[in-house]
């Protein structure tokens, strides 16, 4: 039997989402707190970016600093290379500095704390790809290139974008490294509880400065992922979903500024699911006690 098997094993799945994905923060915060191990970590988009700093070891404190650096209006344009011609509207060139200087440019998955998996799409074969080793700066940077926003990353004959496209909250990944208990982590909105018919309960968050035709684009998008996750978490079902209370106001691309709100969302979102958490942890040591 793989001993990994023989003790405890939590493994957390942390969703794209952008601005959303703040949250994140949040959540490891409240495991901190409360001394609850993660012993792997799969990410997406944003989920990935977090997730990798939290399991290089990068402490909560800075993670949370840059985030609300980000806040300034200032900051952003700053990480801002616009191009006009080419894939994407972003070079992501200043982006992919700013994380290489939190986490290291030359810090390998081997290196790493926590194991850590993060998702991209291979474009041109329409596959997911799972990157777990190499540099992590390069494994985020495809993660988080969103389609038509930051260019494709070349990976080998690959060319990745941002995983949210097919797996946006990868449990499947954290089952496959062989955690008993997994607690997935959706800051995208749960558009599934809306029912034809009724009064919406969840409404498309808001993004700043884009034209209607393009909001409706950006909505299209956001409701075809929600969906898909949707799928993935009923084909493959995690222990525990925790869905933080985000503003409408916040989308994947603006909403930066609302940082402080967003993380404090995802610690009251695990601080309320802390029975439910604890219990887990609990069956998961019983598990390990009887192997």
């Amino acid at each position: 039997m793989d001993p990994v098997l023989n003790k405890p094993t939590l493994g957390l799945a942390l969703g794209g989402g952008g601005a959303r994905g703040l949250a994140h923060i949040g959540v490891l915060k409240v495991f901190e707190r409360e001394n609850i191990p993660v012993h792997f970590i799969a990410g997406t988009s944003m989920g990935g970016i977090i997730g990798s700093a939290y399991a290089a070891g990068v402490p909560l404190d800075s993670i949370t600093e840059v985030a609300l650096q980000i806040r300034k209006r200032m900051e952003q344009l700053r990480l801002l290379d616009f191009k006009l011609t080419g894939r994407g509207l972003l070079k992501g060139t200043r982006l992919y500095r700013q994380l290489g200087s939190l986490l290291g440019e030359e810090l390998t998955f081997a290196e790493l704390k926590i194991p850590l998996a993060l998702m991209a799409v291979d474009i041109r074969t329409g596959r997911e790809v799972v990157l777990r080793d190499g540099k992590v700066v390069d494994a985020i940077r495809a993660t988080m290139s969103v389609p038509g926003v930051f260019e494709p990353v070349p990976r080998g004959e690959l060319l990745l974008v941002d995983g949210g496209i097919l797996n946006n909250v990868p449990v499947d990944v954290v089952t496959q490294a062989g955690m008993k208990k997994i607690i997935a982590v959706d800051v995208m909105p749960d558009f599934p509880r809306n029912q034809p018919g009724q009064a919406p309960i969840v409404l498309a968050p808001k993004t700043a400065y884009l034209p209607p035709a393009m909001q409706e684009v950006m909505n299209t998008f956001l409701i075809m992922i929600s969906e898909m996750t949707e799928y993935c978490l009923r084909l493959n079902p995690p222990d525990l979903v925790l869905r933080p209370e985000i503003s409408n106001q916040v989308s994947l691309l603006t909403g930066f500024e609302l940082a402080h709100e967003v993380i404090e969302a995802g610690e009251c979102a695990a601080q309320a699911a802390l029975p439910e958490i604890r219990r887990l942890i609990a069956q998961d040591e019983k598990i390990a006690a009887a192997n």
